[in-house]
C-alpha cells in the first residue's frame, strides 16, 4: 500500500489542479440562452410550494426535485447561480472520479488513471455551460453505476448488480426518463446476455433485433430528417457491435429469471417510493404521469437540432459490426486478435489528438462519430483463455453497453447532451487501450515487452501531464480576461462576462427593480427575476413557454400579466433568433398578447426591454452621447439617467466595451461641467436643472448632463461605458450609451422579435 502512495498524491494534485480549473470555466460564463435559471427558479419555486407539475412546471423528473430539495434543507444553500455552480462542480468532478476510480479498480495503471482523470474533464467541460442543469447529475449517477455495477460483478454478486442498477436506473429515469430508460435496457441486455442459454446466437440475435427496433421507435417522430435517420443507422450498428462483444464476458457471471425478478421489483419499488414523497408534496398522480412520461414525449416535436455528423460515421459503425461477426466465428484467430488491438491503439490515438486545442464540440461529436461505432471493437475479448483478464473484460463490455445505449441522450437536442451520453468513451477507450498494449507486448521477448510497457506508460503520462496543462492553460486565459466583468448581480457575484453583456445585465436588472413589479421574458431568462427578486406572473416557467406551455397555463400568465400595475417583459434577441432558424417561430395567445400590449422602451446589446402600452420610464443607468452646440468638434454633451446612489462621484471614466485595452476618456473638473436634472419614474422633469459642483452626488432619480471637451477621439458611441468613480476610486455606479434607435421601438418592426 506504501507504494502507491506517491501515484495516489500524484493522482490527487492533479485532480486538484484540474478542480479549479474547472472552477475558472464554471464561473467566467453565463449562457445567454440561461437554462440555468429556469432550473434553479424550478427549483427554487418547488421548495417554497411544492405542487410539482400541477403548479411548477418542469421538463424533468420528481427525483430530480427531491434530491436536491433535501440537499437545500439540510446544507441550508440559497437557490443562486453560485451555489449552482458548485454543485455542478461537485457533479463532474464526481464523474471523472467513478471513472478513473473504474479504471484503477479493474487494473488500470496510473499512467492510465491520470489520462482519464485529465481527458475526462476536458470531455465534460461543457458542465460549464450548463450548471444546475440535470446533466451533470445524470452523468454523475451514470458513472456511479458504471463503477459499482462492474464492482458487483466481479464479486460475483448478480442479484446485488441487478439491484444497484435498477435502483440507479428508476431514479435517472425519475429525473430524465429516456436516459433512466437507456441505463435500464443496459442492465437488462447484460442479464438476459448472461443467462445461460444452450444456443446463444440466437438469443444475441433476439437482442439484437430488440436494439435496432428501439433507435427507429425513438426517433419516429423526426425520421424523416437526415441527421435522425443517421442517428437511428448509427445507433443499431452500435448496439449490434456491443451485443456481440459483451455476450463472452456477461456469460462469465452467469444470471438466471431471479435477477431480472429483483432488477423489476427493485424499479418498482423506487418508483413507488417516489410517487409517495411527491404526492404530500401537491402533486396529483395525473400530473406526475403527465410530468414523468407523457411531457417528455412531446419534446422532440417542440424543439430539435442533430449532431454535426462526421464524414464516414455509419460506414465505420457497419464494418465494426462486419469485423466482429468475423471475429465472433474465429475467436482464437491470432492475426484477427492483433488487427484488433492495432485498431484499438490507433482509434484511441486519433480520439486524443483530435480533442487537442480549444475546448469546443469536438469532444462529443468525436465521442458520438467514433466512440460510439468502436464500443464493441473496444469490448472485444483479446485473451479470453487468461482468467486474469475475465474482470477487465467484463468492465469493457459493461462500459460499451452503457455508451451506446446513453448515446441516444443526444436525441433530439444534440448540444452538451453529446458529452454527457459518450463520456464513458473515455475509460473505455483507456482500458481498451491498454489491453491492447498488454496483449500486442506478449508477443516479445520477457524483457521486451516490460520496456514497451514501460514506454508506453510514460507516454501516456506525458499525455496526461499535456492535457492538463491545456485544460488549466485555458482556463487561466477566462480568468485574465481583461474585458471580463463582475455580473455584480445578487447570487451571482463571482461570475463575470465580458463588459458589454454584464453591464446589459447590470442595467436590465436595475431598470426590472425600478419600473417593475412582475416580470416575463422571451425565451424565459429567469436569472432576471433571480437577481431582482421580482415574481414571474406564474409558476409555469420555461423557457421555451411558446411551444411547451398549453393554452391554459398562458391564459393564466395574460390574466396575471394584466393585473400587474408595472409588468415589464425582456427579449433576449440573439436565443430567439436560434430558435427561429431552427424552424420553431413563437406563437400562441400569450405571443400575441405580449406584441399586442406592450412596445419596447430601450434596447441594450441583444435585449430589449418593453413596458406596458402607454407606459413610459426613464430607462436608469442608460445615456446619450451628441455633440454639443457650437464650432467644437470636440465638445460633446454625456447625458446619463440615474437612479440614487450612495457616495460623491469625484471622476468618470469613460471606455470602450468593445476594446477595454483602449485609452479611457477621462471627466474631471478641469474640463467637465456638471448639471443634475430631477425626473420622475415616466422620464419627464421633476425640477429645474441645476449645477453641480465636484464632488458631487445624486440623492434621487435625474438627468445627469456632462459637459466636456473630449482630450482625445471617443470610441463608438453605443459601446461606452461610463464608470463613475469617487475620490478613493471605487466604483459608485455605471452607465452605458445606448444606440441611437435604442428607445420607444413599436411592436409592428418585432413582429417576428
Amino acid at each position: 500500500m506504501i507504494k502507491n502512495v506517491p501515484p495516489i498524491l500524484l493522482c490527487g494534485m492533479i485532480a486538484g489542479l484540474l478542480v479549479w480549473a474547472g472552477g475558472i470555466q464554471l464561473f467566467h460564463r453565463f449562457m445567454l440562452y440561461d437554462d440555468e435559471g429556469y432550473v434553479l427558479i424550478s427549483l427554487k419555486n418547488f421548495s417554497l410550494h411544492g405542487s410539482l407539475y400541477d403548479q411548477v412546471y418542469s421538463q424533468y423528473g420528481p427525483a430530480f426535485y427531491l434530491i436536491y430539495d433535501a440537499l437545500h434543507r439540510l446544507l441550508g444553500f440559497a437557490w443562486t447561480n453560485t451555489s449552482g455552480r458548485w454543485i455542478t462542480l461537485f457533479n463532474w468532478t464526481g464523474t471523472v472520479v467513478f471513472c478513473s476510480l473504474l479504471v484503477r479498480r479493474v487494473g488500470g495503471s496510473w499512467p492510465l488513471v491520470l489520462c482519464v482523470l485529465a481527458e475526462g474533464f476536458r470531455f465534460l467541460w461543457t458542465m460549464a455551460n450548463e450548471p444546475m442543469h440535470p446533466g451533470s447529475t445524470v452523468t454523475l449517477i451514470v458513472s456511479a453505476t458504471a463503477w459499482l455495477g462492474w464492482e458487483m460483478l466481479r464479486a460475483g454478486r448478480i442479484n446485488a448488480f441487478a439491484v444497484v442498477t435498477a435502483t440507479m436506473g428508476a431514479v435517472l429515469a425519475l429525473i430524465k426518463i429516456n436516459v433512466g430508460v437507456f441505463l435500464g435496457l443496459s442492465a437488462v441486455f447484460w442479464l438476459v446476455l448472461s443467462m445461460p442459454v444452450e444456443r446463444s446466437l440466437r438469443r444475441d440475435v433476439a437482442l439484437i433485433m430488440l436494439g435496432c427496433v428501439l433507435p427507429l421507435a425513438l426517433m419516429q417522430s423526426r425520421i424523416h430528417e437526415v441527421w435522425a435517420q443517421i442517428f437511428a443507422v448509427v445507433a443499431v450498428f452500435s448496439i449490434s457491435g456491443a451485443v456481440l462483444a459483451a455476450g463472452p464476458a456477461a456469460r462469465l457471471q452467469p444470471a438466471g429469471l431471479r435477477a431480472l425478478r429483483w432488477f423489476a421489483g427493485t424499479g418498482l419499488a423506487v418508483t413507488a417510493l417516489t410517487a409517495c414523497l411527491m404526492l404530500p408534496r401537491g402533486t396529483s398522480v395525473a400530473q406526475l404521469w403527465q410530468g414523468v412520461v407523457v411531457g417528455p414525449l412531446r419534446h422532440p416535436g417542440a424543439y430539435a437540432f442533430g449532431p454535426p455528423w462526421l464524414p464516414g460515421t455509419v460506414g465505420l459503425a457497419a464494418a465494426m459490426v462486419g469485423l466482429l461477426i468475423f471475429a465472433r466465428r474465429r475467436p482464437e484467430d491470432k492475426c484477427l486478435l492483433f488487427v484488433i488491438a492495432g485498431l484499438r491503439i490507433a482509434a484511441a490515438t486519433a480520439s486524443i489528438y483530435a480533442s487537442l486545442g480549444e475546448m469546443d464540440t469536438r469532444q462529443g461529436i468525436q465521442g458520438l462519430c467514433l466512440g460510439v461505432p468502436l464500443a464493441g471493437l473496444f469490448a472485444w475479448p483479446l485473451d479470453r483463455k487468461n482468467p486474469a483478464s475475465e474482470p477487465a473484460d467484463q468492465a469493457r463490455a459493461w462500459l460499451a453497453l452503457l455508451l451506446v445505449f446513453q448515446c441516444l441522450h443526444g436525441y433530439p437536442v444534440a448540444g452538451s447532451q453529446l458529452n454527457w451520453g459518450t463520456f464513458l468513451w473515455v475509460p473505455l477507450m483507456a482500458l481498451g487501450f491498454e489491453d491492447a498494449v498488454r496483449v500486442i507486448s506478449k508477443t516479445f521477448s520477457q524483457t521486451t515487452a516490460v520496456i514497451t510497457r514501460y514506454a508506453v506508460g510514460v507516454v501516456v503520462a506525458m499525455v496526461a501531464a499535456y492535457l492538463t496543462l491545456d485544460f488549466s492553460v485555458i482556463s487561466l486565459a477566462l480568468l485574465s480576461r481583461p474585458s471580463n466583468e463582475s455580473l455584480a448581480q445578487p447570487g451571482a457575484e463571482q461570475i463575470d462576462m465580458p463588459a458589454m453583456y454584464s453591464s446589459s445585465v447590470r442595467i436590465l436588472s436595475e431598470n426590472a427593480r425600478v419600473h417593475g413589479d412582475v416580470l416575463f421574458s422571451l425565451p424565459g431568462v429567469y436569472s432576471f427575476n433571480l437577481w431582482t427578486g421580482i415574481e414571474t406572473p406564474t409558476l409555469a416557467n420555461v423557457t421555451h413557454w411558446f411551444s411547451l406551455l398549453d393554452d391554459e397555463q398562458q391564459q393564466a400568465i395574460i390574466q396575471r400579466l394584466d393585473k400587474a400595475d408595472r409588468p415589464i417583459f425582456i427579449i433576449q434577441h440573439t436565443v430567439l433568433a436560434d430558435v427561429v432558424q431552427s424552424g420553431v417561430h413563437p406563437k400562441g395567445p400569450l405571443m400575441d398578447y405580449l406584441l399586442a400590449s406592450f412596445h419596447r422602451s430601450f434596447a441594450i446589446e441583444s435585449y430589449s426591454f418593453w413596458v406596458r402600452n402607454g407606459r413610459s420610464i426613464a430607462p436608469v443607468s442608460t445615456g446619450t452621447l451628441t455633440p454639443a452646440p457650437g464650432d467644437n468638434p470636440q465638445q460633446f454633451r454625456l447625458e446619463l439617467t440615474m437612479s440614487p446612489q450612495a457616495g460623491k462621484i469625484a471622476h468618470v471614466r469613460c471606455f470602450s466595451t468593445e476594446d477595454v485595452d483602449g485609452q479611457p476618456v477621462s471627466l474631471d473638473p478641469n474640463q467637465t461641467e456638471v448639471t443634475l436634472t430631477p425626473l420622475h419614474l415616466d422620464g419627464t422633469t421633476a425640477g429645474a436643472p441645476q449645477p453641480a459642483s465636484w464632488p458631487w452626488s445624486i440623492d434621487q432619480l435625474s438627468l445627469v448632463t456632462l459637459a466636456f471637451t473630449a482630450p482625445s477621439p471617443l470610441p463608438p458611441a453605443d459601446s461606452i461605458e461610463a464608470i463613475l468613480l469617487d475620490a478613493e476610486g471605487n466604483n459608485v455606479a455605471s452607465a452605458r450609451v445606448l444606440p441611437a434607435d435604442g428607445f420607444e421601438r413599436s411592436p409592428a418592426d418585432t413582429q417576428a422579435p
